[in-house]
């Protein structure tokens, strides 16, 4: 079976400045799975040094703890000619209106209050960068062609739509995004259902079953013993 894997991923590397949270890390995933290059830096002052070495598009801000620091850092950013078409969105704390403010006034050119949402943050982005579509990824071979569209959540196997419930796309984008990649049943029901394994739970194992039904078994593969992988040629 010939595989081939062909995604819409954000040209310009993006540039994190955060600190290291469960929230950040969720966000870096969903950025990375988006297909996004991603430099993360935890201290404000390791920021600019970093932007002289990396042709950045975006730098996502997280204001923190210290928010005259980061608008100062912003307005550095903003002040540098090297960086004039550098992007600058900060996260804010607060939902003070006044935290908003100031952002701008120091030249920000988006701010997101809380609570985040990894894919608002990702749009928001693709807005001001004019991004193409993400995550949609097409995997064709000689006899089928199989299309995951993860804009429209939607799946098409020989130009046929193919239906499939959320949680059965999520977990086929999940697996396709990482083809030959073996993903342990924890990793599954970690990065789909958000929890962990129960005893005896075979949820996984009647999604996948759906997905080989509904798509034929070549696709998916079981290693026996540890979990399923995405066939690539």
């Amino acid at each position: 079976m010939t595989m081939m894997f062909m995604s819409y991923a954000p040209a310009a590397p993006l540039l994190l400045v955060a600190e290291s949270t469960a929230e950040h890390r969720q966000l870096a995933e969903f950025l990375s799975d988006a297909g996004c290059s991603l430099t993360w830096v935890h201290r404000s002052s390791d920021a600019l040094p970093v932007l002289a070495n990396l042709d950045t598009g975006a730098v996502i801000l997280d204001s923190g703890n210290n928010l005259l620091a980061s608008l100062e850092l912003c307005f550095s950013i903003k002040s540098a000619h090297q960086h004039r078409n550098l992007r600058v969105i900060i996260l804010g704390h607060s939902n003070e209106s006044r935290e908003e403010i100031a952002a701008f006034d120091a030249g920000a050119d988006d701010f997101i209050r809380r609570p985040l949402d990894p894919e608002i943050v990702f749009k928001r982005l693709r807005a001001r960068l004019d991004y193409p579509a993400y995550g949609r990824a097409q995997f064709a071979n000689s006899k089928d062609n199989l299309i995951i569209d993860r804009e429209a959540y939607a799946v098409y196997l020989n130009q046929q739509p193919v239906p499939v419930s959320r949680k059965e796309f999520e977990l086929l984008h999940l697996m396709a995004a990482q083809p030959g990649k073996v993903f342990t049943r924890e990793e599954i029901f970690e990065k789909v259902w958000k929890r962990k394994p129960s005893q005896n739970d075979r949820t996984i194992d009647v999604h996948i079953l759906r997905l080989r039904r509904k798509l034929g078994s070549d696709f998916i593969t079981t290693q026996k013993g540890i979990g399923y992988r995405f066939m690539q040629a």
